[in-house]
């Protein structure tokens, strides 16, 4: 379970939040350097150029740093995705959509990896499970938007479970990735590979034919 009272004080002036952001980027960068044991709070607040005292005003806990991080990989990873998925964007080559979505993805988490392999272990644990649910549930529905709209042929008719079966797929095969870095398998196949895999779910083809989705007939769709 989380601990309780994650965060003491909202920062609200300027020289606050800045401090926020140092300690913030100083987890980050200790967890990137020297992984999770190394990130004491004392740490931290040296990294950071902050006294003890300055951290303890704000987080009250190692763990509340860190699931003030998720809540920030959060937001990044769904204003991406609504950025990428965005009805502007309908008229994008499915194929180059699915790549874009993958390779922003691995560019958010090849960034910091320490960060990334530390939240995809402790994540459920610092954070409370339903915030983790409730952004599950609107990047699903960022998916299942796009899935509906789109004027390229998706084969699967319910929208929902598409949705659905898509975001887990990806997530699931991305955070596997980065926790045990199978041998023979860089990020950049990764993506190709995950790319082959959904262009055959949501299409019925492979990525090779998949350029040329829109001349097909569109297959109507309902949930």
């Amino acid at each position: 379970m989380a601990r309780k009272e994650q965060e003491r004080k909202q920062p609200q002036q300027a020289r606050a939040q800045e401090t926020v952001r140092a300690i913030l980027e100083a987890t980050v960068q200790i967890l990137d350097r020297e992984g999770l044991d190394a990130a004491t709070t004392t740490r931290i607040a040296e990294v950071a150029g902050v006294s003890i005292g300055s951290l303890y005003q704000y987080f009250s806990h190692r763990d509340a740093i860190l699931s003030a991080l998720q809540d920030r990989e959060f937001e990044r990873t769904l204003a991406f995705i609504q950025k990428v998925l965005a009805d502007g964007n309908l008229d994008e080559e499915p194929l180059e959509t699915v790549r874009a979505v993958l390779r922003g993805l691995a560019d958010l988490y090849t960034v910091s990896p320490g960060l990334h392999r530390v939240l995809a272990i402790e994540g459920l644990r610092v954070a409370k499970a339903e915030k983790v649910h409730g952004f599950d549930l609107r990047v699903i529905q960022v998916v299942r938007h796009f899935l509906a709209a789109t004027k390229a042929p998706i084969l699967r008719r319910n929208v929902d479970a598409a949705a659905f079966l898509v975001y887990q797929t990806v997530r699931a095969t991305m955070l596997a990735y980065l926790l045990e870095r199978p041998p023979g398998l860089d990020f950049e196949s990764l993506i190709e590979e995950l790319t082959n895999l959904i262009a055959g779910y949501l299409l019925g083809t492979d990525a090779a034919s998949f350029m040329d989705a829109r001349s097909r007939p569109r297959v109507v769709r309902g949930r």
